[in-house]
């Protein structure tokens, strides 16, 4: 059995993705809209502000203009009534199934997600979502979950017989070919000049490695500057154009590129080819694993809203 990376992690698209444009509408005041019953799902009411909330931020997200299409405005509150109602259905499901996500699951979530964000860098992302971080930190146990919901009543659902998987690696063929290859070392300079002293060096005989952990500004210097086999096309155009018109062991000239001035030596060189079914397996695994999770969930969620008992008074939806 392979393992799914990410597989309950999914990203349940129907959730949280909207699309549609809105429309001006005078906007109800908080205490109003806080008073107004917009739907209920099993007993649970979803009130205006909660809804307003989202289709605020919503628009805000994607910096929405206002257009005078009453349709379009429609499909817009609609779709994200659906995504509230789909929540509360996850949420009630989970209860029931004693499915619950803990402080500390929330904690190492979220220390997990904001490793390496600094506090400003995050306060303009948080801006630009229309989210506050009280909001987004809610949205991070909404999503854990749902993973485990996923994890507990969806993922056993799925199989992937080995018959599927060869079906797949035979009709994507070209989605399995290796590109060409090439063992890489590599130095960094900040300027033109240290860039072309190392060269210097490296001409009159120095060792490349020795010139990389001397020189380079890159992690990889300590390991002599060796990046390993890199893939054609992995690289930014710079040194990728650069890497691949090299000889074996040979060395560059300075190469210029956003990040500084690069030095690069290739050792070996791999033709591209196309990749065996049984090399392919685990990625083609994991692929149609994750696809037939998110269609399990669709079938799944649409057969407990039947079962549900959903009104959404959409009159006053509207009038939100």
């Amino acid at each position: 059995m392979f393992k799914v990376k990410g597989a309950t992690g999914l990203v349940i698209f129907a959730l949280f993705s909207m699309f549609a444009v809105s429309c001006h509408r005078g906007e109800s005041s908080k205490e109003e809209s806080a008073n107004i019953i917009v739907a209920v799902i099993d007993g649970k009411e979803i009130h205006g502000d909660v809804f307003l909330k989202e289709y605020r931020r919503f628009k805000k997200r994607i910096k929405l203009s206002d257009v005078n299409d009453e349709e379009l405005e429609k499909q817009m509150r609609d779709g994200i009534m659906d995504n509230l109602i789909r929540y509360e259905i996850i949420a009630g499901e989970a209860g029931k199934s004693g499915i619950k996500v803990t402080k500390e699951m929330e904690t190492v979530a979220i220390q997990s997600m904001l490793k390496g964000f600094s506090q400003e860098r995050l306060q303009v992302i948080m801006e630009k979502q229309g989210q506050t971080y009280e909001e987004w930190k809610d949205s991070v146990r909404q999503n854990l979950l749902m993973e485990k919901l996923i994890a507990s009543k969806i993922t056993p659902m799925v199989e992937v017989p080995e018959a599927l998987l060869k079906k797949y690696y035979d009709d994507h063929p070209d989605d399995y070919k290796k590109p060409a290859q090439a063992r890489t070392y590599h130095i960094l300079c900040s300027t033109f000049a240290d860039a072309e002293k190392a060269r210097g060096e490296l001409v009159t005989g120095t060792d490349f490695s020795d010139a990389a952990r001397k020189y380079s500004k890159s992690p990889e210097a300590s390991h002599g500057g060796d990046l390993g086999m890199v893939s054609q096309g992995q690289m930014p155009k710079e040194l990728d154009d650069a890497i691949f018109k090299l000889k074996e062991k040979e060395v560059s000239r300075v190469v210029e590129s956003p990040y500084g001035f690069h030095l690069l030596k290739v050792t070996e060189f791999a033709k591209p080819r196309q990749m065996s079914f049984a090399e392919s397996k685990e990625q083609i695994y994991n692929h149609v694993f994750q696809e037939q999770l998110e269609k399990k969930f669709e079938e799944w969620i649409q057969e407990t809203k039947k079962n549900a008992k959903i009104e959404v008074f959409t009159d006053r939806l509207y009038r939100l």
